[in-house]
């Protein structure tokens, strides 16, 4: 290739020995690094499924920042849909979630991911944000559900965070839509709805 830069000439660079089966066999030794790279990105992907959603280089540079794990706050959108961002403490745990609108909700529990064998390996402890991000939601959910009736829903509303207050709604609405179908009582339930 300095030979080529030297001299990018098409007629000189034929007379170069051997260039044919120098170039053949880079592509030999390209294709190789190119079908390891990728058996390597299929099985990260494979521990974490979400990477399968990520372009290659986006998930390389994920992979690359393992030092740093804040770096991965880049990508965390393209891999949790409502989640813009995680909440670190000082020492590197990961203790929450924010939403594209800036809203924070606390984990039940911190991830620390330099802890055994999450240090340097991004999709275990993303795997433990999914379950911490799952866990928190249930239980948040569970109290949304069993305040609903309690209060008014202004007030309701207000108590939760906006995700909770959207999933427990549509869960009383279909409840609602269901037992009003059962009873044959739609017309009265449409009127209670636009009151």
């Amino acid at each position: 290739m300095n030979r080529v830069q030297d001299d990018p000439g098409i007629m000189e660079l034929a007379e170069i020995d051997n260039i044919l089966n120098m170039f053949n066999d880079c592509n030999k030794k390209l294709d190789k690094i190119q079908k390891s790279l990728s058996d390597y990105l299929e099985q990260k992907r494979l521990v974490f499924a979400r990477f399968f959603f990520l372009a290659n280089e986006d998930l390389l540079q994920i992979l690359a920042q393992t030092k740093n794990p804040r770096l991965v706050q880049a990508h965390m959108d393209k891999c949790f849909e409502g989640i813009s961002k995680v909440i670190f403490n000082d020492t590197d745990c990961v203790t929450g979630m924010i939403s594209a609108e800036g809203e924070e909700v606390p984990f039940l529990k911190k991830i620390d991911v330099n802890e055994g064998d999450r240090k340097g390996n991004v999709e275990k402890w993303m795997l433990d944000i999914e379950a911490c991000m799952i866990a928190c939601l249930t239980t948040l959910n569970k109290s949304a559900i069993a305040e609903y009736t309690k209060n008014e829903r202004t007030e309701w509303s207000k108590m939760f965070p906006g995700q909770i207050v959207l999933a427990a709604s549509q869960i009383f609405w279909t409840k609602e839509v269901e037992q009003a179908l059962q009873d044959d009582q739609t017309e009265e339930y449409v009127k209670l709805l636009t009151q």
